[in-house]
């Protein structure tokens, strides 16, 4: 019997629905690793319909699952107790104030569709992800998305100007024009940046932009360890202003790859670094450096996309293999190694097959799992705990979910769990949204 919110029905008409066959594409994970079910499905147009689908909700004493581009990680966008899953893919406008230089959008709004949107004025967005194509702003703020640049421009925390929500209580902050500079006492709107929904919805975004670089170029140099990898980027990093981003492409994920690399076969994989500057200027500063190696320079921008699709295509490579269970950790740089090679141990004395990549510069290493689930559980709580011992987090970028919740309690304090249960009661009483995400309580 499908549940009745008592909606009114110029609202329920355009929002509600209850084919199962629509309902089954939002409850399967990017993975397939998490399914879920429900059997209503809320898509608001505007913030006020969801800030009344809300309300109605929270009456009917019933709970809500928020769901953006479905490119979560850690199980934080599926309904796995029937919850009602609410969708913010029509929240999708794009207001861009090119005199402010930045841009409100829907929480809705697909990365891509916002970089191709602000092209048209010569501006550009700090934060890039991957999956741009399918990740929505309002999600990657509630994760705290950071990407590819966090090493220049930091994850989506340091790029966001304001952002209007409605918390768990049916409370709002209505979207308003970009103030670029608030002093006026504590941001609660800035709780929900990383909250991955647990206090309330957010509904549009206001971004700080930047103006489109004048120079972009591409090198890719074959690694001997990521030992060299590292000390490289060290050198890059203290030396060239201009470094965009400094990524690691794991030997065991590269191998995946259905034709060769342009580089040679090399038994530490490789490292991908984007500068900001002419080819002819990075190639005078690795001299200076000391960096002479083989490198694969590009600055052609389509030379440029097919170097970074080495990068970028090794999920879907992964993919192929099985289904992966998907650590997102970040530890120093300097200890970057040592986790490397205690994921890659664990796993092979385990049975599992270990994958490897990830953001170089700023420590940030993705670990991809493919065993059986008893085995992968295993591995991942002994990774976990390697992280911890190294001074590092169980999540850089993609959240805590469903699936890490119950490792929280290796990087947080009770008194930090107590504090964050108290919260989520002030701002989502009875936790009417995102009920079994982050913590139970």
């Amino acid at each position: 019997m499908v549940r009745n919110l008592d909606l009114p029905r110029s609202v329920a008409d355009n929002v509600n629905v209850t084919d199962p066959d629509i309902i089954a594409r939002y409850c399967r994970d990017w993975t397939g690793r998490v399914v879920g079910n429900t059997d209503l499905l809320l898509r608001p147009r505007t913030h006020a319909e969801l800030a009344e689908l809300v309300r109605h909700v929270g009456a009917h004493q019933e709970k809500i699952l928020v769901q953006g581009g479905n490119t979560s990680l850690a199980g934080g966008s599926v309904p796995l107790n029937n919850e009602i899953l609410l969708s913010t893919e029509r929240l999708v406008t794009i207001k861009v104030d090119p005199v402010s230089m930045t841009a409100n959008v829907g929480a809705g709004v697909k990365l891509a569709d916002l970089q191709f949107e602000i092209a048209r004025y010569g501006l550009a967005f700090g934060v890039d992800i991957a999956s741009r194509g399918s990740a929505t702003l309002g999600g990657m703020t509630a994760t705290n998305a950071g990407g590819i640049h966090v090493l220049r421009y930091g994850p989506m925390a340091d790029n966001i100007v304001d952002l209007s929500y409605v918390f768990g209580d049916g409370s709002t902050r209505e979207p308003r024009e970009a103030l670029l500079k608030d002093a006026t006492g504590p941001s609660i709107q800035r709780l929900l940046v990383g909250s991955e929904g647990i206090f309330g919805i957010i509904t549009s975004v206001t971004l700080r932009l930047l103006a489109q670089p004048q120079h972009r170029l591409v090198a890719i140099t074959p690694l001997q360890s990521l030992e060299e990898g590292i000390s490289i980027g060290t050198k890059l990093r203290g030396n060239v202003a201009a470094i965009n981003a400094i990524e690691f492409l794991g030997p065991e994920a590269v191998q995946l790859a259905p034709s060769n690399p342009p580089w040679p076969t090399s038994p530490g994989g490789a490292l991908l670094i984007e500068v900001l500057s002419e080819a002819s200027v990075f190639a005078d500063q690795l001299d200076e450096l000391e960096l002479e190696r083989e490198w694969i320079i590009a600055d052609d921008p389509r030379r440029i996309t097919d170097l970074w699709s080495w990068r970028e295509e090794i999920p879907g490579w992964i993919a192929r293999v099985g289904k992966p269970l998907k650590l997102d950790l970040s530890v120093p740089i300097d200890r970057l190694a040592d986790l490397y090679q205690l994921a890659q141990t664990t796993a092979r004395e385990a049975g599992v097959q270990c994958y490897c990549f990830g953001h170089l510069g700023d420590g940030n290493l993705h670990v991809n799992l493919i065993g059986e689930d008893h085995l992968l559980e295993a591995v991942s709580h002994a990774i976990y705990r390697h992280v911890v011992k190294l001074a590092g987090a169980i999540s850089a970028e993609h959240g805590i979910g469903t699936l890490k919740k119950q490792e929280l309690s290796i990087v947080q304090s009770a008194v930090e769990r107590r504090q964050l249960a108290q919260l989520i009661e002030i701002f989502n009483p009875g936790r009417v949204i995102n009920p079994n995400v982050m913590m139970d309580y």
